[in-house]
């Protein structure tokens, strides 16, 4: 493409295009509504001057690199300047105006100082000169174009060509030279008596944050008021990570992960939880390419991104408005560095050890055996026999071990064949065979292909990532291909359009979770013979569609009977016959204009577009287990089955769209010591998500395609008696409801900051957002969302100057309000048509509570004070930022109960406030750094308090409702998901005894040790007579990271740790009446030796006590006296990198390469017990959960 040039010498030609510029920007800001701001690019300049005053020259150099250029006035008031430069360097062309005069310079970001250096006491500048010739590379030994090189108190230096080299001029008596370069740590190299230096240059971690990305705008590090944290890609990938959300663990102080117990999956959370909605949630909004969108951190493929910034308060994060209450995560993805072409090459494996059960505390299969021995005969001997016994059962299943002793007692077989089969099973581990013959070592592949080339103004980048993951159960695999490109054209010199798209696809084959838990079966059962052929069981506890699962005297009375299947069941076949297949596509194309006019402004306009969409089927064949059992529950006492011959087809289709138009106009102005920017933008957004797709079929021919007809309403009507059951035959289909939903906003935003010095700054910012939410009441609509901040860099003032070990100090203030929205609510009457079949026919319009109009709805607002201190000591050997913030959060959607007359017995509206206020502390401590080696640690910390300032309950909700549900039932004064627990007083003859809040039992005792009377759960209301042991939810946590480098040779060491919080210990149940259990406390049975010792199961208590067991099941589970300390330090992993050396990769003409061993999950230790992993542990059920176990990493990276 051509590029249009202007000459500086013509005035009218400059004037004309300079309002055709202006005219253009115009006509888009009418016609979109938009825009503004400038960056120093480094782009060559051109200047003719002619006996020109210095000053003068300063300004017009100002002007046209995009350099803020302060100078003495007075000193270079005599000088004049005469200089032809034509498209050079801006520092190359400031070297040459500066040339023959008494000034050196300074370079700070895109900031010059301009000062006179001192003269001879004759007055003279007469120094002898010499020439020192070099080369500046970084630390893979790739050329450093562009760095700038100056003499210490020289007014000479010089700037690195394309291949890195530099002559630098020098009088004789300077004899070290500093060189610099964006994003690396300032070199000093010492020169005497050298001609010629290489210099090596690091990156450095500072510098590199020294710009924040806030997703509208860039803005200067020092001149921010706002809290944030920043990671770069180095950060991110120095350990290795099966995705870009365990990827941020640890490295952001106050971003804390959510570890979902069951599969170790990661989600953050920002500064505590501010909301009572699960619609809105705890997630923090996810920026990427500067534009807010759906995705997830898990979707977002770690090799793109470049940096993550993650805004904190309201000064960073208020300009996103009803969208960041929660946080902003603002994403950058790669570009193009230098210029030409680069390959990079990444190839990653993770290798998944199986699970272990060391951390189930699990009986042993003879213990298991012995405990269900003694259920059963202590309900034997109080009922009197076993076929009375499990008569209860009807046709529902019990254990086999049951089975075995109601064949003995039946006479079906002999104590000895009863005695022997127990031998065999008391040698039976089903719970190994399974995790031997189910389970596998589970593998992830992930492979990163990324080009980018740099021409010029112009800047490509493109990925292609591959990866495959073969998961623990052995039928479960998924695979994900993601395509990446975005181009940044030069269109002329003052505009730039950025283009791209982010296309990710995805299929995964999961197996029905009804075969994927290790306890389906008995541990005393088989998976495969003692031939190593798959044994089949005679029934198990897996029913079919419509129907439950039945026991052995009612399986051993139909197998082999027709009509009837077989019920004969093997966990390794029902895994290869059932399987979900899922096929996940998303697009997301995005495009941008930028064009600066008139010197200080640049309109922007960004749209975005995001395309989803999910299809997954289910087939189960006509012989399936599944399908075998549903036909045999179907099958009615004339002998007919009424389930159709054929498959089951289950087929789902969702999609959404979204998308996101805006126009802004930024403004950047300097003067002397003054900078103005502001930004003021339009944006408009709608988020669609259309009715799902979905089909059932049964009788499905997956060769014909074919299926039978049904009538749906006569199954969910009933069609006959299941000959097993008694019961009616029904068969369920498609959910009768489809819900569609499109919500749209708009918003006007602006954002101004003034700084002085680049020392005293102040920023303000406001946005209105409307949406079709809030339609009744327009106030409510837009209501405005603002922060204002102010930072002072105190180590720049003079009375700090003598304080040497104190290299940075700067204090920052803000206040600000953002704000959320529950789109579950509406200000509208919603009414529902229902039909009822059954016993007539009946078609009526129905309504709940919360489909009531509530014309007062309006936004959930969050006001965020945050104080913060950061800080660089002992010449930046320990640097960091301390962090006090005050989030609290009002108006917030909560469920207030009322009146039953009013209409509605509660309502959900904004009447919900809570508080959330902490301290976060992250930095860096470098130990030791010498030539070959160096040693660092990466310390984070945050703590966290919250309170429930304003929520309402029900004088109905009794105790079981705030202990077991502590997220959806709230207590004003305390804090979020609170640990209640019951006051324990003592154990009594096996029986926990609980006592009031007035310090009295709630259970009083006859002699005989039966139950006299006892107040029950139901009937205690509120939290009066629980206790609050405090938080389910960490009150603090950190990390702490080791790294030491040696030669070509990284090490690193990641801890995690977290504290402050509590977990109910896992305990028997003392309600268990089939003997399901499986704790290896169930070998420690109650003795009245030792009465007071331990509680009683409920095979141990008397027939009177045993209606009470569910009650003092609860008082023991719930109890204070099984509440424990959940703190715990894991080590997350160690890792060793080795760099090929760089001589090495010239020979192979790589630029470098690398290779990546590390051990995730190796250490543990929990203050609750060493065989405790709060991360796998259900802290409020006292569930324990098999310890997330140890993955082993190789990684392969490499570029040329």
């Amino acid at each position: 493409m051509k590029q249009l040039q202007f000459s500086l010498s013509s005035k009218r030609a400059k004037e004309k295009n300079g309002w055709i510029k202006v005219a253009f920007l115009l006509l888009m800001f009418v016609t979109t509504s938009q825009g503004w701001a400038q960056n120093v690019d480094g782009k060559p300049i051109s200047l003719e001057m002619k006996e020109q005053p210095l000053g003068l020259a300063l300004k017009q150099f100002s002007n046209v690199s995009g350099y803020k250029v302060n100078f003495p006035s007075e000193d270079v008031a005599p000088y004049r300047v005469s200089v032809s430069i034509h498209q050079m360097a801006p520092l190359l062309a400031l070297q040459k105006i500066l040339e023959g005069k008494p000034f050196e310079y300074e370079v700070k970001q895109n900031f010059i100082t301009v000062r006179k250096v001192k003269t001879s006491s004759s007055g003279s500048i007469q120094r002898k000169m010499r020439d020192i010739l070099g080369q500046v590379v970084d630390e893979k030994g790739d050329p450093l174009p562009g760095a700038n090189i100056r003499g210490i108190n020289s007014p000479y230096g010089a700037i690195t060509d394309a291949e890195g080299n530099f002559t630098c001029k020098v009088s004789a008596d300077v004899h070290t030279l500093e060189v610099s370069f964006v994003g690396m740590q300032t070199e000093k190299v010492a020169i005497k008596d050298r001609n010629s230096v290489r210099v090596i240059m690091h990156e450095d971690k500072q510098q590199l944050g020294d710009v924040v990305v806030t997703g509208y705008q860039r803005i200067s590090r020092e001149r921010s008021t706002a809290a944030f944290g920043f990671i770069d890609s180095e950060q991110l990938t120095r350990q290795m990570h099966s995705d870009l959300a365990s990827s941020l663990e640890g490295q952001i102080a106050g971003l804390r992960m959510n570890i979902n117990p069951n599969n170790g999956d990661m989600s953050p959370i920002l500064r505590g939880v501010g909301t009572f909605s699960d619609k809105v949630g705890t997630k923090p909004l996810i920026v990427v390419d500067d534009m807010p969108t759906d995705l997830t951190l898990s979707e977002i493929n770690p090799y793109n991104v470049e940096s993550i910034t993650v805004l904190k308060d309201a000064a960073a994060a208020s300009i996103y408005g009803a969208l960041a209450a929660n946080g902003v995560i603002v994403v950058a993805t790669r570009q193009a560095k230098k210029e030409g072409a680069n390959v990079s090459i990444n190839a990653d494996w993770f290798i998944t050890t199986k699970p272990n059960f060391k951390s189930l505390n699990l009986a042993s299969t003879s213990e298991i055996i012995d405990y269900q021995t003694a259920v059963f005969d202590a309900n034997v001997a109080e009922i009197g026999s076993a076929s009375g016994y499990l008569s209860g059962f009807k046709s529902g299943y019990y254990n086999p071990l049951f089975q075995l002793y109601l064949d003995r007692e039946n006479g079906d077989v002999s104590s000895d064949e009863v005695n022997a089969t127990l031998n065999q099973w008391r040698n039976n581990d089903y719970y190994k065979e399974y995790r031997d013959n189910a389970w596998r070592t589970a593998v992830t592949q992930r492979y990163n292909v990324s080009v980018s080339q740099k021409a010029g103004n112009n800047n490509h980048y493109l990925s292609f990532n591959y990866e495959t993951d073969n998961q623990r159960i052995i039928s479960s695999k998924s695979n994900r291909i993601s395509l990446y490109y975005k181009s940044n054209y030069a269109i002329t010199s003052w505009m730039n359009v950025n283009a791209g798209v982010d296309v990710r696809m995805g299929r995964s084959y999961t197996p029905n979770t009804s075969y994927t838990g290790y306890t389906i079966q008995q541990r005393y059962e088989r998976i495969l013979d003692a031939d190593g052929n798959r044994y089949t069981s005679p029934y198990v506890n897996i029913g079919g569609y419509p129907n439950s699962a039945y026991n052995g005297s009612v399986v051993s009375q139909a197998e082999g009977v027709s009509p009837y299947k077989s019920f004969g069941f093997n966990v390794l076949d029902a895994l290869d016959e059932s399987e979900t297949k899922v096929h996940n596509v998303s697009i997301r194309p995005f495009v941008s204009l930028q064009a600066h006019f008139l010197k200080m402004f640049k309109y922007n306009f960004m749209y975005q577009y995001e395309w989803n969409k999910s299809k997954s089927e289910q087939f189960d064949s006509e012989d399936s287990y599944l399908m075998r059992m549903s036909h045999n529950g179907m099958v009615d006492t004339g002998g007919k089955s009424h389930l159709p011959q054929g498959g089951r087809f289950y087929q789902t289709e969702v999609g959404s769209n979204r998308y996101t138009v805006r126009n802004q106009i930024d403004f950047d102005k300097s003067w002397k010591d003054h900078t103005v920017t502001a930004i003021a933008g339009l944006e408009f957004r709608e988020n669609k998500i259309p009715k799902s797709t979905r089909q059932l079929f049964y009788g499905y021919d997956p060769q014909t395609l074919t299926s039978d007809q049904m009538n749906w309403q006569t199954f969910r009507d009933g069609v006959g008696t299941s000959a097993l059951s008694g019961s009616t035959i029904t068969l369920s289909g498609l959910s009768g409801s489809l819900q569609e939903t499109r919500h749209r906003y708009a918003s006007f935003y602006a954002n101004a900051a003034y700084s002085y010095l680049s020392r005293y700054n102040l920023s303000g910012s406001i946005r209105w957002d409307q949406t079709d939410l809030f339609g009744l009441d327009i106030r409510k609509q837009r209501h405005p969302l603002w922060s204002v901040g102010a930072s002072w860099i105190l180590s720049e003032e003079s009375f700090m100057k003598e304080i040497s070990w104190l290299d940075y100090l700067k204090a920052r203030m803000t206040y600000g309000i953002n704000g959320n929205v529950d789109q579950s609510s509406t200000t509208y009457f919603i009414v529902k048509q229902k039909t009822q079949s059954n016993p007539i026919k009946t078609t009526y319009l129905t309504y709940e509570d919360d489909d009531l109009p509530n014309p007062k709805l309006r936004w959930e607002k969050t006001a965020t004070y945050n104080v913060g201190l950061d800080f660089r000591l002992f010449n930046n050997v320990i640097s960091g930022s301390l962090e006090y913030y005050n989030r609290q959060s009002s108006d917030l959607l909560v469920r207030r109960y009322m009146d039953p007359t009013m209409g509605a017995k509660s309502r959900k509206v904004n009447n919900g406030e809570i508080r959330n206020r902490g301290v976060d502390l992250g930095g860096r401590r470098i130990i030791k750094k010498k030539k070959d080696w160096n040693f660092a640690v990466d310390f984070n910390f945050d703590y966290n308090k919250n309170k429930m300032l304003k929520v309402d309950h029900s004088d109905a909700d009794n105790v079981s409702s705030f202990i077991k549900s502590p997220q959806d039932y709230f207590m004003e004064g305390t804090s979020y998901n609170t640990l209640w627990a019951y006051r324990i007083d003592r154990i009594e003859n096996g029986y926990p005894v609980a006592m009031d809040k007035d310090g009295n039992d709630l259970v009083k005792f006859n002699e005989d040790g039966t139950v006299a009377s006892i107040t029950s759960n139901s009937s205690l209301k509120g939290t009066d007579d629980l206790v609050n042991l405090g938080s389910l939810t960490p009150k603090f946590s950190g990390s702490l990271a080791f790294r030491l480098n040696y030669k070509n040779f990284d090490l690193n060491a990641f801890f995690v740790y977290a504290g402050g919080n509590k977990l109910r210990n896992s305990v028997v149940s003392m309600s268990d009446q089939i003997g399901s259990q499986t704790l290896k406390e169930i070998s420690n049975r109650w003795s009245a030796d030792e009465p007071d010792a331990r509680v009683r199961m409920y095979h141990d208590m008397p027939s009177q006590v045993k209606t009470y067991a569910g009650i003092f099941e609860d008082w023991w589970q719930y109890g204070d006296i099984n509440v424990k300390d959940a703190g715990y330090v894991k080590l997350r992993s160690l890792s060793l990198g080795y760099n090929l050396p760089l001589t090495i990769c010239q020979h192979l003409r790589l630029n470098s390469l690398k290779v990546k061993v590390q051990v995730n999950n190796l250490f543990t230790w929990c203050k609750a017990g060493s065989d405790i992993d709060p991360e796998s542990y259900n802290m409020n059920g006292g569930t324990r959960g098999m310890a997330l176990p140890k993955t082993y990493s190789i990684g392969l990276s490499t570029s040329f």
